[in-house]
């Protein structure tokens, strides 16, 4: 809706701008109300490399899985291999993993 006094183009990106500010502050301020009673959010990663390595026959690649895993993901995302990030990094992650065990 356009008001008949014709207000300003910046005026509505100036509100706009307000607006996501008020969003994203009251966004925060909701995301510390939980933490406060459920507790902080925590991340924790696991790596169960060494137990893929030790099922792995003799002579075979330890980071097998995840090259097979990167590769299907890159076979069947076609040009978006933006999807296949979280396999790059476990793929990297166990090289990273294999070289500091040999």
């Amino acid at each position: 809706m356009q008001s008949s006094g014709g207000g300003s183009m910046l005026g509505g990106i100036g509100s706009t701008i307000a607006q996501g500010m008020a969003f994203g502050t009251g966004s925060a301020v909701a995301h510390r109300a939980v933490d406060a009673v459920m507790g902080p959010r925590t991340i924790q990663h696991e790596t169960v490399v060494a137990e893929a390595a030790a099922a792995a026959p003799a002579g075979s690649d330890a980071c097998g899985v995840h090259t097979k895993a990167f590769q299907d993901c890159i076979n069947s995302s076609g040009s978006d291999i933006g999807k296949c990030q979280f396999y790059m990094d476990m793929l990297s992650e166990c090289r990273r993993n294999s070289m500091m065990n040999a």
